[in-house]
C-alpha cells in the first residue's frame, strides 16, 4: 500500500513552490533510491535525490600502522539511483582545502583539536603525494557538494561549512562502524606472504546484517572494499542501511587472493649496549739520544781508472781532432 504524503511535507513543498527554496523543518523518513522516494517525489533536501547511493571505500595499506598494516577511508561515490553513474549536479560551493581544515578544525562534530587530528589520522595516505588537506579538499569537490540534503539552502541556518564539517563527520562515523581489520581478523584472515585467500572467503568474512561488500584487487593482491549503501533521510543524520542494488562486481580472482603483509623490516626490540673504549694514558718518548740528529753517510765510491793503453789512445784521438779542426778554418792574414 502506497503511504499518502505528510500534511507538514505537502504545507513544506508549497512553501518551498512560493519561496522558490527547498529548505524544509520536518522531513518524512524516507529511503533514498527507494521506490517509495521515487513515487512521492521526494524533497531533495530530506533525502538524498537523485544521486541517492553511496559506496564507501576502504583501502589498504600494509606498511602503515602495525605489522598487519591499516584500512583508512579512500572516500565514498555519490551515484546516481538509477544510472548509478557520478552525481554531477553540485549543489554546495567549492572550497579550499585551507577552508575545509577551519570548517572542520572549529566544528563540535569533533569535539575540538583531538577528535580532528584522529579523523585525519583515519584517512589512507594519498598515492600521489598531496597532503591530508588536499586529500579532504579532493573528497569534498568530487562527492560532498553533489549531495542534496547539504546544499546550503537546505540549512539556512546553519553557519558557514556546516554542510563541510557534517560530510567528514559522517566518514568518520562510518569508519568506525566497518572495522574491517577486525572482520578480518575473527576469521582468521591475516596479511601473508605464504597464505592466499578465496574471494568467497573475504567476503564472507566481511558479510553482516545484509551488508555485503564488494572487494576489490590490483592484480591478485587484496587493495580496497567498498561499502554500498543507501541513507534514509538526511545524510548528516548518519541513518545508513546495506543497498541491495548496487551493481558493480569484484575484479577480484575467485582463488589466490593476496592478502600483502607488511613491506618493511620491523625494528629490532632487543638493544645491545656497547662497552666504553677506554685509552691508555700518553707516555712520555724517553731516548738516551736523539735520533733526529743521527746520520747515515753512504760509503764513498773510487771513480773507475782508464787502462794506460786506453788512456794513451784517447790522448792521440783528441789531438788529432784539434789539428783537422785547425785546418779547415784558415785565417787569412793580409
Amino acid at each position: 500500500m502506497t503511504r499518502r504524503p505528510r500534511l507538514a511535507e505537502l504545507l513544506a513543498l508549497s512553501l518551498a513552490a512560493v519561496t522558490g527554496t527547498n529548505a524544509v523543518s520536518d522531513c518524512a523518513d524516507v529511503l533514498s533510491c527507494s521506490s517509495e522516494a521515487a513515487i512521492e517525489r521526494v524533497n531533495a533536501c530530506c533525502t538524498p535525490a537523485p544521486a541517492g547511493l553511496f559506496v564507501f571505500r576502504q583501502r589498504f595499506e600494509p606498511d602503515v600502522g602495525s605489522d598487519m598494516g591499516s584500512w583508512g577511508i579512500d572516500g565514498i561515490d555519490v551515484l546516481e539511483c538509477f544510472s548509478q553513474k557520478p552525481a554531477t549536479r553540485a549543489v554546495a560551493p567549492p572550497y579550499t582545502h585551507e577552508e575545509i581544515g577551519s570548517f572542520c578544525h572549529r566544528s563540535s562534530l569533533f569535539d575540538g583539536e583531538q577528535g580532528f587530528l584522529m579523523a585525519e589520522s583515519e584517512w589512507a595516505q594519498s598515492e600521489v603525494g598531496e597532503g591530508m588537506e588536499e586529500v579532504w579538499s579532493r573528497a569534498w569537490m568530487n562527492s560532498g557538494r553533489f549531495i542534496s540534503t547539504l546544499a546550503p539552502h537546505c540549512n539556512p541556518d546553519s553557519e558557514k561549512g556546516y554542510s563541510v564539517a557534517s560530510f567528514f563527520h559522517v566518514l568518520h562515523k562510518l569508519h568506525g562502524n566497518f572495522t574491517t581489520a577486525k572482520y578480518l581478523a575473527e576469521a582468521d584472515i591475516t596479511p601473508s606472504s605464504d597464505t592466499t585467500y578465496s574471494l568467497e572467503e573475504l567476503t564472507n568474512a566481511l558479510s553482516f546484517d545484509q551488508h555485503k561488500p564488494v572487494l576489490e584487487c590490483i592484480n591478485s593482491t587484496l587493495s580496497s572494499v567498498l561499502w554500498p549503501l543507501n541513507v534514509r533521510g538526511l545524510l548528516q543524520d548518519g541513518n545508513f542501511t546495506p543497498s541491495q542494488i548496487y551493481s558493480h562486481h569484484s575484479n577480484c580472482p575467485l582463488e589466490g587472493i593476496i592478502y600483502q603483509p607488511s613491506t618493511t623490516l620491523p625494528r629490532p626490540t632487543t638493544t645491545y649496549a656497547w662497552d666504553p673504549l677506554i685509552r691508555p694514558s700518553p707516555r712520555p718518548i724517553t731516548l738516551s739520544h736523539d735520533e733526529s740528529k743521527v746520520y747515515y753517510q753512504q760509503p764513498q765510491r773510487d771513480t773507475p781508472q782508464k787502462l794506460g793503453f786506453f788512456k794513451g789512445t784517447d790522448e792521440e784521438r783528441d789531438d788529432a781532432k784539434g789539428e783537422k779542426a785547425g785546418r779547415r778554418f784558415v785565417r787569412d792574414e793580409l
